[in-house]
């Protein structure tokens, strides 16, 4: 019971936190371009405490569910569509800035976090240590303590970088420039993406940081979530062969993508078979099996948030490219199933900059009534030189809620479903 209810007030901290910043950024925005604020609120319902300041009514409410920034205007009335402090008066570069402040602002809060988190600490480099057995990279020459410097051209300055590497689908050769005793070489890497089994399960790591054979997650619509594999499960052995840590779990899944395999997993005292079909994923993997690690700076962490970006916006990318299906996504049940495995006040605060990402990639989409919508039909109106008519706003809002409302009914009765 009491982790159930250190895992709301941390959902619920994280929440506020990231929809506070949201709505600053509007707020500041609003501020700044002389257009009235009828109202900045942090938490919904009952007011706790108000006090009115310069035009300003600022409120402290009781459930800490987010907040909200009555901007004057947004919704035109009798009482303010003459108003110069109007939202309406604005033009539409100033309407859009007004708009995409909270977005912005979302990723302001993820890169200050990431640079407190990854400033203390050390970083991947891409000087290599060692190879794997089978490493491609060692085929095509590379030694031990070479650097790489570039892939196919691009930079690479850390090993996240290198990892999260994208490749055309299908294509298997890239060109790596490295760097060995102060001289730069250029070679060709064939065979650098590969097809592997994956069965969508994150593992937990011990306190020496080696990841275990505990799973700490299941992605939502994986082929483990749909038979039934639990976070908290212990794997045993995949096909009878033992697979005591995380590397001997993944080595027994990864050449097997598409076909059927037996997972046994410990539940509490129950052991328990499932049939698994690991599902097909193209991997860039140059086969490189320890890095050298050097202390973290401002440069670094900010390498490594637009890598996280990245990664973020690829998911949504896939997403409406068919790449993942919809039953992929997790809501808040997910996210709180998330925040209930994080541990340490670093992992809380890293767990924050990502959903504030989310948060901010998903407000731009343009899709009434986000950010992203309202800005498409501001630039609608740019190109037509005629207002969208209210009742055509409100209609297509209430379309665009109603559709986000079952989104997320869908979602979080996939995660329930999942979880329980």
């Amino acid at each position: 019971m009491l982790s159930f209810l250190i895992t709301v007030v941390k959902l619920l901290a994280i929440i506020l936190v990231v929809a506070t910043i949201h709505e600053f950024g509007h707020f500041l925005a609003s501020k700044l371009l002389k257009v009235g604020v009828d109202e900045f609120s942090i938490g919904f319902g009952p007011k706790i405490i108000q006090k009115k300041f310069k035009g300003t009514m600022y409120s402290l409410r009781w459930l800490p569910l987010g907040g909200y920034c009555a901007i004057e205007g947004e919704e035109e009335t009798e009482e303010n569509k003459d108003s110069e402090t109007s939202y309406q008066k604005k033009n539409a570069f100033e309407k859009i800035i007004i708009l995409s402040m909270g977005v912005i602002f979302n990723f302001i809060l993820a890169l200050v976090v990431f640079i407190c988190v990854y400033m203390p600490g050390n970083v991947a480099t891409t000087k290599v240590v060692s190879y794997t057995e089978d490493s491609v990279l060692a085929q095509a020459g590379l030694q031990e303590n070479d650097i790489i410097r570039s892939i196919n051209g691009k930079e690479m300055k850390l090993y996240s970088q290198v990892s999260n590497f994208e490749l055309p689908s299908g294509q298997t050769d890239v060109e790596i420039e490295y760097e060995r005793d102060g001289e730069i070489y250029k070679t060709n890497v064939s065979n650098a993406q590969k097809v592997e089994g994956k069965i969508g399960i994150n593992f937990k790591v011990d306190e020496q940081g080696n990841p275990t054979n505990t799973i700490e997650l299941v992605g939502a619509g994986t082929s483990s979530a749909k038979v039934g594999i639990k976070s908290g499960d212990i794997i045993l052995s995949v096909d009878g062969i033992s697979t005591p840590d995380a590397e001997s779990v993944v080595n027994a899944v990864k050449d097997k993508a598409g076909k059927e395999i037996k997972v046994t997993v410990q539940r509490d005292e129950e052991v328990i078979d499932y049939n698994v079909i690991p599902e097909s994923k193209e991997v860039f993997d140059l086969g490189v099996a320890s890095v050298a690690t050097t202390k973290s700076n401002i440069s670094y962490a900010f390498i490594e948030t637009t890598e996280n970006i990245k990664n973020i916006v690829g998911s949504y990318v896939d997403l409406f490219t068919g790449k993942v299906s919809l039953s992929n996504m997790s809501g808040i049940v997910g996210i709180g199933e998330v925040v209930s495995k994080s541990a340490g006040i670093l992992n809380f605060f890293f767990l924050m900059a990502m959903i504030s990402m989310a948060v901010g990639v998903a407000n731009i989409l343009p899709f009434p009534p986000l950010d992203g919508g309202k800005i498409l039909l501001v630039l609608i109106e740019c190109i037509t030189r005629k207002k969208v008519s209210e009742k055509v706003e409100l209609t297509i809002s209430y379309i665009g809620l109603g559709c986000l409302l079952l989104l997320t009914v869908f979602v979080t009765y996939k995660d329930i479903i999942r979880i329980i």
